[in-house]
């Protein structure tokens, strides 16, 4: 049996970081028109909605076009022409990979890895909703000055440098804890 290491508090770092390019990024709700037409060129319904990259139940509105790279804005936005429906477990092995490279690819969980019989049908609906979409990278950084954004960035460092001042408390109270319990356990016997 293999024993699970403590939860790290560093180890959120990068969903800390997430959510700290998401916080800023638009949200664009989609018009009835917008996502009748976007569902269209899936060759989806509304009342029959089913995972883009392999035909599963859909859970999830996944980004086609991933909104983190490198810790920063890709540009893309969350906006019907960048969102389509997908199961869980396709959204969560897709992660921020290009979706064509990760459907043909040998990921963990990737529809070539599975077997999806219908993959080059898959692909090229999504080289439509693609091209139907339009979509380009938004220059996000041009849209607000350099100092909104140095005074964004210096809040996301404090957050981490915070939560890796905690780590460092927490197992120095780990320690504590674990020693208490051995003296504890010893005085019992």
């Amino acid at each position: 049996m293999k024993f699970r290491r403590p939860l790290s508090i560093i180890s959120r770092t990068s969903s800390i970081t997430n959510c700290f390019v998401q916080a800023v990024i638009p949200s664009i709700p989609p018009t009835a028109d917008e996502l009748r037409d976007a569902l269209a060129v899936l060759a989806l319904h509304e009342g029959q909605l089913a995972c883009v990259y392999c035909g599963n139940s859909t859970t999830d509105w996944d980004h086609l076009h991933p909104l983190v790279k490198s810790k920063r804005p890709t540009g893309y936005i969350t906006e019907i022409r960048n969102l389509v429906p997908a199961c869980g477990p396709c959204n969560q092995s897709k992660g921020g990979s290009d979706w064509e490279t990760w459907m043909r690819g040998t990921a963990p969980g990737s529809p070539r890895t599975r077997g999806v019989p219908d993959l080059d049908a898959r692909i090229e609906r999504l080289r439509k909703f693609e091209a139907w979409g339009n979509l380009r990278p938004l220059p996000l950084a041009d849209l607000a000055s350099d100092e909104e954004w140095r005074q964004h960035w210096e809040n996301l460092d404090r957050v981490i440098a915070e939560m890796r001042a905690a780590q460092t408390h927490a197992e120095s109270l780990r320690a504590v804890v674990l020693s208490r319990l051995s003296a504890r356990s010893s005085n019992n016997r």
